[in-house]
């Protein structure tokens, strides 16, 4: 069927939203105000909602910009290049906020604007790329919801390293994965046989396997471990829990500022990624990084001042945030989050229990994606 919408409203995961005839059609290369010409897939008249095809569009809105990259629209790697990125942050500040009364029922809460990384353009900031390989044995991307591939000659989003590496003459039916470390450009073509790549900031100095485990933005590493340390408050001889602890990329920081006198431990499920976070924590003493599931390492841990948790996607469970809840000395979370919609969830599961939800912090550290970071701190109430 074809037919004419208006767009009404950005919603999560790259979409925006428009109805018709009762059903919720989610399109994407919109804006909302515009008004677009659609083809809607054959579905039951019972599904009340459909992704949409854009056939065109017919009355664009004022702020629609040109996209920088000319595969934007095949390429599945980009959501809002038709936006600037002051326009993109007041997206997201708008998708943060819907989440939190749509999942979270909230509305009270502080959403403070949306952190960019200084001189942010969107363009130059990916130090990690994973490119598909055609049949031609030239690097590609995948399209969007699809295995259909482009072959790319330049990618606009990732630094100038990274597409100096050559893009023809790989092996078809692999990936490719180059990434940038402080001092290297490595190519990861074997996902069993990773090396470690260095990266360096003002706050230390990390180990991590190659192509995993890492913040894909340049200037990520450094934005978050400011907002989590800001956060936290942390004081010489504080016991810090940082859970789903990753290389390591939070408790080197914390060691340094709670001293020989504090405690950390890093929690992390993975073996590769625990096995650097020992490496990068070995200088400290009172630093421990332990493999194990963060729901069954809670189950015994007792004396902890603050928390930092940075889950997956998919967030918290409820036995984790029960188990925080429980732990009688602990004060603090420092709640770092990669969904709105997670977020809002466990957001509502720490207020049910008693919790105090800080100001939300959103930090845009994927532009050009719907993706978005947040940072918040809850804390026990008296």
């Amino acid at each position: 069927m074809i037919a004419t919408v208006e767009v009404l409203r950005y919603a999560a995961g790259g979409n925006c939203v428009a109805k018709h005839e009762g059903r919720v059609l989610f399109l994407r290369g919109v804006i909302p105000g515009e008004v677009v010409t659609v083809e809607i897939p054959d579905q039951p008249s019972a599904k009340r909602y459909a992704l949409a095809t854009v056939v065109q569009i017919d009355k664009p809105v004022a702020n629609r910009v040109a996209p920088p990259c000319q595969y934007f629209g095949s390429c599945g790697g980009c959501d809002w290049q038709h936006l600037s990125i002051t326009d993109q942050a007041k997206m997201h500040f708008e998708v943060m906020q819907d989440q939190l009364f749509r999942i979270g029922k909230f509305d009270n809460l502080t959403v403070l604007p949306v952190r960019l990384a200084e001189h942010e353009t969107g363009l130059g900031y990916r130090t990690r790329s994973r490119f598909a390989v055609s049949d031609a044995g030239n690097l590609a991307m995948r399209k969007f919801h699809s295995n259909d591939l482009i072959e790319i000659d330049n990618c606009l989003i990732s630094t100038e390293e990274l597409n100096a590496v050559t893009k023809s003459g790989w092996e078809p039916g692999h990936d490719v994965t180059i990434v940038q470390g402080s001092r290297e450009v490595l190519v990861v073509t074997d996902r069993e046989y990773v090396p470690e790549i260095e990266y360096q900031n003002q706050y230390g100095s990390w180990q991590v396997p190659a192509g995993d485990f890492w913040q894909v933005h340049k200037s990520a590493p450094t934005i978050l471990i400011e907002e989590v340390l800001t956060r936290l408050d942390i004081a010489s001889g504080d016991r810090v829990l940082d859970l789903y602890a990753g290389v390591g990329l939070f408790a080197q920081p914390i060691a340094k500022q709670v001293g020989s006198n504090g405690k950390v431990v890093a929690v992390e499920f993975d073996n590769r990624a625990h096995r650097s976070a020992v490496k990068n924590l070995a200088k400290f003493s009172w630093a421990q990084a332990v493999n194990s599931d963060v729901a069954k390492y809670l189950k015994t841990a007792a004396g902890f001042d603050k928390a930092v948790v940075d889950p997956p996607r998919s967030g918290l469970n409820s036995s984790v945030i029960k188990s925080l809840t429980n732990l009688p000395e602990l004060t603090q979370v420092c709640y770092v989050s990669c969904d709105p919609g997670t977020l809002a969830r466990d957001l509502r599961e720490f207020a049910d229990l008693g919790w105090q939800i800080g100001e939300i912090q959103p930090m845009l550290l994927f532009p050009m994606t719907a993706h978005l970071e947040a940072v918040v701190s809850v804390s026990k109430l008296s």
